[in-house]
């Protein structure tokens, strides 16, 4: 629960049926709570190349009785390769999460999935060379409308580390990110953002004090804005 200072208290584990004796993690839920997605990482290595890898799996489960059950992996998640970080649209219809399978521009990309009407899964998709680069993005969020991405990548412009950036939606096609600038971002990795729209309340995990902690933010209009003409020009 979220007391009124924003904290965060009366913090209880899943069940075992969602926790195992491996990593759990980046739980989305749909909008009446009866579907959860979230991140098992396998319980075994594999032969990938010259390396033992254990992928990390997108998993599905569904609240029926007061309890969960029906836990499966979705089909298109593999032993081979890792999808991660899933995020589910308000309207349940698309699933946005990042992946290093096949085909990706860099080391992971943003994909997402559509979600049918009768459960299943359409293919998926690779947001493109706008949003993902030969580096990392990961740690998708989508506003409730769907217009607004965003993501943590170090591909991007950023200021070290992972930064978080947003991308605005056009008529269905996302436009160049901007990165979300220093009163979010450090010089170390942030990740991890998630926003309420309305309420202007979100939270973030950042290495800036050196190890991964969740930090609470409280979002405010920028009263202070300047137009700025000129020419940019570089030593040469």
């Amino acid at each position: 629960e979220v007391n009124d200072k924003g904290l965060l208290v009366k913090i209880e584990p899943f069940p075992k049926e969602i926790n195992t004796k491996t990593h759990e993690s980046s739980a989305t839920f749909s909008s009446d709570g009866s579907i959860m997605y979230f991140n098992r990482t396998n319980d075994k290595k594999v032969d990938v190349g010259n390396e033992k890898f254990a992928s990390v799996k997108i998993f599905k489960a569904e609240f029926k009785d007061g309890k969960w059950e029906n836990i499966v992996a979705l089909p298109f998640t593999s032993d081979s390769y890792s999808t991660e970080h899933p995020v589910l649209s308000k309207d349940g219809k698309k699933l946005y999460f990042s992946s290093d399978m096949p085909g990706t521009i860099g080391s992971f990309d943003i994909y997402f999935v559509d979600v049918n009407e009768d459960g299943t899964f359409g293919a998926p998709q690779n947001m493109g060379n706008t949003i993902n680069t030969i580096h990392r993005e990961q740690f998708p969020f989508i506003s409730d409308d769907g217009k607004l991405l965003y993501f943590a990548s170090d591909g991007h412009q950023g200021m070290g580390g992972l930064d978080i950036f947003m991308s605005k939606s056009y008529d269905g096609v996302f436009a160049k990110p901007l990165n979300l600038g220093e009163t979010i971002n450090s010089n170390m990795d942030d990740f991890g953002y998630i926003v309420d729209e309305k309420k202007n309340k979100g939270y973030l995990s950042s290495s800036r004090k050196g190890s991964d902690n969740l930090y609470s933010f409280t979002r405010t209009e920028n009263e202070a804005r300047y137009v700025v003409e000129g020419e940019v020009k570089d030593k040469n």
